[in-house]
Order: structure tokens, then sequence, then C-alpha cells
């Protein structure tokens, strides 16, 4: 490359969600730690109800000061289409005035923005590179949220597919993406496997930090956590889930359970009333992405509380990564991304085929003898599998290709 190649970062997200910060900025972060070949300019839609801290601000002039630009718009909260046009014309204006100053080159993070960068790019010929792009038009449909008549789901599959067929490189996390974009939709693109990331650094068991937060949760040596951080509902179980514990305390009471989310605890005791858990049984916890890995050392067995559907193959959920990198094994359904081949495969986890009391109970042996192993083996082969499959060493490099194939010929 003879010069900097511009390129636009495109992010309908705020720079400091814990969602980019964890994930798709660790990229970013390391071209500017080392040699960045790129002129970058950022886009990020931010959020009046949740603006940048002093310490925020400081981390990004530091960016600037490394040679990163910014443009920022403020998000326009609600689902109306009147609300999203105005998010995407901001978009529009911010790109077109990027587009002459010579950035013909973009970065999309998810499929929204990747459909909103999709009308600059074919308005400016704008070279895209999407990543993390997968059908969210399809999850919504397999978890009832959209049906397959509603003007929703129709212009936003209409949509994901004419992305595809535009872009020059997509990033997804598993070989079934990248069956559907070669094979079905045959598209020209370049298709690169990228696992969603973990801040593998991050979540390096600390045996010290394990028994500090168990003392503070209140749990015995001789209780087996389960562990599960996230939300309930839409795109994850409710109520499958509290049956799911249920379940298996019915078979073994020496489990309980650690819930660490960003719904408040009535929220929360409301699902498991509603099947009969004693709020004993389970502890429920708040907590920043700054702090998380704590509670992972605490656990010893984690839950991914995704439901089954034809889509979820496509998924590349960020949980399994930290999981791992902290020594966890995990429960996972039947056909959710690559990750139940590899809790089989790599005898990291255990797979049930939906969360339903026989399946569930005959799981529960099955978490029971990674629990009666030797935990500091265990820990050791779940981070080794997870550095392998989601560390930042292992997918740095696919990402720096991915963007080298985005800005040939530059």
């Amino acid at each position: 490359m003879s010069k900097r190649p511009k390129v636009i970062i495109f992010l309908y997200n705020r720079l400091f969600d814990p969602l980019i910060q964890s994930n798709f900025w660790l990229y970013i972060d390391d071209f500017f730690q080392n040699s960045n070949p790129y002129n970058f300019h950022l886009i990020t839609y931010e959020d009046r109800d949740f603006p940048m801290s002093n310490q925020e601000i400081k981390i990004l002039d530091r960016y600037k000061e490394m040679g990163l630009t910014h443009s920022f718009i403020y998000y326009h909260r609600g689902q109306s289409l009147k609300n999203k046009f105005l998010d995407l014309s901001f978009g529009f204006w911010e790109v077109f005035k990027l587009r002459f100053r010579g950035y013909n080159h973009i970065i999309t993070l998810g499929s929204i923005s990747a459909t909103y960068a999709y009308l600059y790019s074919i308005t400016l010929n704008i070279k895209q590179f999407l990543y993390q792009f997968e059908p969210h038009s399809e999850y919504a449909l397999d978890n009832k949220m959209w049906s397959k008549n509603s003007k929703q789901y129709k212009i936003s599959h209409f949509l994901e597919k004419r992305v595809a067929l535009n872009a020059k490189v997509i990033a997804s996390g598993t070989k079934f993406m990248g069956e559907r974009v070669k094979d079905v939709w045959k598209s020209k693109a370049t298709f690169i496997r990228i696992p969603t990331v973990a801040n593998d650094k991050k979540f390096i068991f600390d045996r010290d930090k394990r028994e500090m937060m168990r003392k503070n949760l209140g749990v015995d040596n001789d209780k087996w956590l389960l562990y599960y951080p996230g939300k309930f509902g839409d795109l994850y179980y409710k109520e499958e889930f509290a049956l799911m514990y249920k379940w298996i305390r019915e078979v073994d009471d020496r489990f309980h359970l650690l819930i660490v989310t960003p719904h408040s605890d009535e929220e929360v005791e409301e699902i498991f009333d509603s099947v009969g858990v004693e709020r004993e049984d389970y502890i429920i916890a708040h907590s920043s992405y700054d702090e998380i890995e704590n509670y992972h050392f605490a656990s010893d067995f984690a839950i991914i509380s995704v439901a089954q559907g034809e889509s979820k193959k496509f998924i590349s959920n960020i949980k399994v990564g930290e999981y791992l990198c902290a020594g966890l094994p995990f429960l996972i359904n039947n056909g959710v991304s690559e990750d139940y081949l590899y809790a089989i495969e790599k005898n990291v986890g255990v797979v049930v085929d939906g969360f339903i009391e026989d399946e569930i109970k005959k799981s529960v042996p099955k978490i029971v003898k990674y629990l009666e192993a030797d935990r500091d083996r265990l820990r050791n082969h779940c981070r080794e599998i997870g550095l392998d499959y989601r560390g930042f060493k292992s997918l740095n490099p696919k990402f720096k290709k991915a963007l080298e194939v985005l800005v040939d010929g530059e």
C-alpha cells in the first residue's frame, strides 16, 4: 500500500458500550498500540442518558492524540420509523462529508449498522467490511418477536441479503454463516470466519478473588455454583430458565445459582416465583463490566440461555469465550452456534436438546462429572480451548486479514 487507506468505523452504538469495548474495540486498540497502517475515522451513536464519563473522555482523547478522528450522533430513542430515519439521515451526512475527504472504506459491527452503511455505500461508492454479521431478522422470527408476514421481518431480511451481496468482506462467527453467504446467497464477498473474541487477559482465573467473592456472596465451599450473567426474555429464555434450574436442584440440591443481570431483583424474583423456586436457592447480583470477571471466578459451571431455532446456528455468543477463558465449562442447547460442537468435541460442556425436564435431568450427572473432576486441570483445559477458539492472539490475524482484503489495491 503506497499510502495509508482511509477507513470509516461506523458503530450504531456508544463507543464505551461494554459490548464494543470487550469485543470489537480490542482489534482497533491493537492498531493504535502497535503499528497502525490506517487512517481511522470513528462514527458512534452516543446516548444522552449515558454520557461519557470523565475517564472515558480522557481515553478517547488519548486515541485522538494517536491519530483517531471521531464524530458522533445522538441516538434517537425509540423504535418509531421517524427516529430510525433520523438516525439513518444523520449518519449519511457524516459519511457523506468523509467520502469527500477520501474515505472510501467502511467497517460496520452487527446487522443494523451494516444495513445503514449499505445504503450509504451504494450511494457513495464505498467498500464495506461487515464484522459480526448475523441474520437478526431470523433470530426475531425464531423467538416469535416478529411474524414471517410482518413488515419488520420482510424488510430486514431483504436488506440483510442485499448487504451481503454488496459487501467486499464479511466476517462472522460460524461456518454456517459462511455457507449461507457463499452457497445460498451467492455473495462474491470474501468470507472470513471470526468467532466473537473474548478479552482473555481480563478473564485469567484468580483464586484469591474467587475466595473473596464467594465469601461476599455467602456461598459455602460445598456448594456448586451455577452461573448466568445476562438478560431474560426476547432472544433468551425466561421462565424456561427458572424451570431448568428447578429441575437441576430436584436431582441434586448441592447446586446454587448466581445471576448477574441488568434486570431488577423484583423482575427476576417474579420469574422464579412463577415456577416455584425458593428465593433462598439463588443469588441476584448486579455488576459493571469492569468487575464482571470476579463473578466468573466465583462460579463453577455456566449457562448459555439461548433457545433452539434454525437461525441459532449463526450466533457467536461472547459469553462462551469469556466462560472458557475463565476456566468454566458450560451448558448449552444443541444447534446453537458452533459452541455446542466445541462443548462435545473439546470436552468443555454439556449439550441438551432443549430446556425441557427430561433433557435437563439427564444432563445433571454429566455436569456433576465435571464438578467432581480435578478443578485446576479442568480450568486449565477450558482456558486452553478458549484461547484457541476465542482468544485475541488467535483471532487478531484474521481481523487484520479482513482489513487487508477490504483496502486491497489502495
